[in-house]
This record gives C-alpha cells, sequence and structure tokens, in this order.
C-alpha cells in the first residue's frame, strides 16, 4: 500500500480523482530495484505495471540474430509494463526493463488493476489516455531522426 497523497503527487496520476486516487493506493507496492535486476523480460507473462519515482531502467529488445538492442532509457516518472494492462493472449512483455541505476518503483499486479476499469470507467480511460500518449511519445522517438524528436516545429 502507498500513501494516497504521495500518488498524487506523481504525474502520472495527476488528473485522477481522490476516490480514484484512494483505490489506486491499496493496490501499489513501492518497490526498490538493484542494478542489473529486471522488472520484465520479453516474452514472459506481463504480470505488473510500474511507475518510475527514482533510478534509471533501460528498456532492450533481442534482434534477429539474438544481439540485445537497446531503445530507450526510462527515469523518473516513467511508466512500463503496459503489455500487462492490454487484454491481449498471450499477454507478455515486449522489452526487457532492464535497471541501470538503483531504481525505487511503483508496482501495481495488472490482475488487480483490471478488474477496476470495468467498475470505474473513468479510472479506465484515464489510465488508457496516459498510456496512449506514452506510447505515441516512444513511437516518435524510436522513429523519427533526433533532430525532429527534439524540435519538432521545425516540420
Amino acid at each position: 500500500m502507498v500513501n494516497q497523497d504521495f500518488l498524487k503527487s506523481v504525474g502520472f496520476f495527476e488528473e485522477m480523482s481522490e476516490e480514484i486516487l484512494e483505490g489506486l493506493s491499496k493496490l501499489a507496492d513501492l518497490r526498490e530495484y538493484k542494478e542489473g535486476e529486471y522488472l520484465n523480460k520479453r516474452k514472459r507473462s506481463a504480470d505488473y505495471f510500474y511507475i518510475i519515482l527514482e533510478g534509471s531502467i533501460s528498456l532492450e529488445l533481442e534482434d534477429i540474430t539474438g544481439k540485445m538492442t537497446y531503445l530507450e532509457t526510462l527515469m523518473s516518472g516513467a511508466a512500463l509494463g503496459f503489455s500487462s494492462l492490454i487484454e491481449v493472449r498471450p499477454r507478455e512483455y515486449l522489452t526487457d526493463a532492464r535497471v541501470l541505476t538503483p531504481t525505487k518503483a511503483i508496482r501495481f499486479r495488472a490482475s488487480d488493476l483490471s478488474p477496476l476499469f470495468y467498475q470505474n470507467y473513468e479510472l479506465g480511460f484515464l489510465m488508457m489516455k496516459r498510456i496512449a500518449l506514452i506510447a505515441q511519445h516512444r513511437l516518435i522517438y524510436r522513429t523519427h531522426p533526433i533532430g525532429q524528436v527534439a524540435n519538432p516545429q521545425s516540420n
């Protein structure tokens, strides 16, 4: 359990009501991870959703030659583990999430969150809205030249 007021201070939850934060606080678990640990591994069961509070996480993917390819580094405020919240089968992580520096994160068990989305449509909408915005940012980051990402108005 994580304090409701603490959740309110986390940017990911900024649009959420007191009622929603109260429910989420009961499901949230504050965790610490050491350098070199993995929050998730590609093709493993996607059971958790995370919000990074401190530290850094490297998202990596194994290419067709078996070599690990760096995708991006996630820092404080970033969310990961979306695969755990999307209803597709099999529900597996798409990337490895390796801890680069000691990290604190809020962790939610997907099997606890998903039923809440059906009980509270506002929560489901706000969570998916945030996830869609983050997914959009990651797609732009991974598919556009650096100059365009850094200065989108120049297009």
